[in-house]
């Protein structure tokens, strides 16, 4: 007997009953169904929190302390060490300054994300392709600033009841405003014994009072937003050395700088007279983040202390096998329902086809043209039934996640709870098919083992 044969004539016993089969296909679609969407929602978890890593510093990115864990006291010669470790892709000083970004005319918007000094150099290491929109500025450009992959723009909007709440608009157009850095410091809260930065007679930070302005806005440009694809990661925006000298020069005139701000030991503000760009943080970006821990090791080597996502990337895995592992069992106890009802539905139909099978046997049909005409239809079933519960599981993944990236709008590392990969489909549908060939052996043995006389005899 030809294989095509043996697919149609288990086609077409499967189609004489219906009912049964529909049945039966429907226990296997919930049992599908069921291990999909649990192994989907461990996936998404899985996913949401290294989104939240890499939204935070990025899988690829070492922070480096000295031996104290404190910051460095970056020079030349510490980022020449780091840079000839093997696999670093970039080393990244940079200062964060103190100081607002604006959008101009619009109160309705807050843009959110720090503001960071790194070398002129660093913007020459930057890629087209590592841009979401604009261009790379050129460090020469005193008045540009590099948005970097999570910085946001935060819509206030009103609660009706005095209140309000902010959230990040994912559809915001970076390209479309102007914008501004307010430098300086105006104390808005209310009186405290303390007048830093009060409209009425303000003190500067010697603590005598003056009439220098309290703040400036200087304008400024976005020239681009970087992607995840960047070594420039995280929340902050990026200005050059160029673009800090001129604000520093307008900082300088005011009553209170805060560009170069210090603090003494009592958390009082004192100002450094200091012309010069101390970087105080050092990042460095490793080429690939399965090679991240040779490269900390490699540093830790050098005397310095590391700090990276990778342990707790590590962690998220481990933690993701477990949920899998749970949550499989779980859905797997729907497909031992499932298995039941094939082998049972299996087993009326070798009941009810006796006479069929002991005609086939007559005429010359052998053992395993027996046996795999009953295997194939059992994995027929399993097979229907994984298709259709991937497809039913695909549709209540698409709908749960719309719902929830409603409920969590503008959240980081929330977007998909449910995520049905590739491999998570094929393992679905296979393993259906699987399980239905499997509950189809013991039945397709029995079948095998009737006497063609008895079988006859049958009603």
């Amino acid at each position: 007997m030809r294989i095509s044969d043996r697919f149609i004539m288990a086609l077409r016993n499967l189609w004489r009953r219906k009912s049964r089969t529909i049945l039966t296909i429907l226990s296997v679609i919930i049992g599908s169904t069921s291990i999909i969407l649990m192994l989907a929602f461990a996936q998404g978890i899985s996913n949401s929190q290294k989104e939240m890593i890499e939204s935070f510093q990025g899988l690829t990115s070492i922070n480096i302390m000295d031996e104290n864990g404190e910051g460095l006291d970056v020079n030349d010669s510490v980022i020449n060490k780091l840079k000839n470790i093997d696999n670093v892709r970039a080393v990244v000083p940079s200062k964060n300054i103190y100081a607002d970004f604006k959008i101009v005319d619009n109160d309705e918007y807050e843009i959110d994300g720090s503001i960071n000094v790194i070398p002129d150099n660093m913007f020459s290491l930057l890629t087209d392709d590592m841009l979401d929109m604009g261009s790379i500025p050129n460090p020469s450009d005193t008045d540009r600033i590099l948005l970097g992959p999570n910085t946001a723009a935060n819509k206030t909007t009103d609660t009706g009841d005095g209140g309000y709440y902010m959230e990040p608009d994912e559809n915001f157009d970076f390209a479309s405003h102007e914008y501004f850095i307010r430098l300086g410091y105006k104390d808005e809260s209310e009186d405290d014994g303390v007048n830093f930065g009060k409209e009425e007679n303000p003190l500067d930070s010697e603590g005598k009072e003056t009439n220098k302005p309290q703040t400036v806005d200087i304008p400024i440009k976005v020239a681009g937003k970087l992607n995840n694809t960047s070594f420039l990661n995280g929340w902050g925006s990026y200005i050059s050395e160029s673009t800090y000298k001129k604000l520093k020069e307008e900082d300088d005139k005011l009553a209170f700088p805060t560009l170069n701000q210090d603090f003494d030991e009592q958390g009082n503000p004192i100002k450094s007279n200091d012309k010069e760009i101390k970087y105080d943080n050092l990042q460095v970006v490793v080429d690939k983040a399965e090679n991240v821990k040779d490269v900390e090791q490699a540093i830790r080597k050098l005397g310095y202390q590391t700090n990276s996502m990778a342990e707790a990337s590590k962690e998220i895995e481990s933690q993701t096998r477990t949920i899998m592992l749970i949550l499989g069992g779980i859905g797997s106890i729907a497909f031992i329902v499932s298995a039941i009802g094939i082998i049972n539905t299996m087993l009326m139909s070798i009941y009810e086809r006796q006479k069929e099978i002991g005609v086939m046997k007559v005429i010359g049909a052998s053992v395993s043209d027996i046996q795999t005409m009953f295997l194939i239809e059992s994995g027929f079933i399993g097979f229907f039934g994984g298709v259709l519960g991937l497809l039913i599981s695909l549709l209540a993944g698409k709908l749960i996640n719309n719902v929830f990236t409603g409920l969590n709008e503008g959240m980081v590392g929330v977007n998909k709870i449910i995520i049905i990969p590739t491999w998570l489909a094929l393992v679905g549908v296979g393993f259906s098919a699987l399980v239905g060939v499997l509950a189809g052996y013991l039945p397709a043995r029995r079948a095998t083992k009737l006497s063609a006389i008895d079988a006859l005899r049958a009603n």
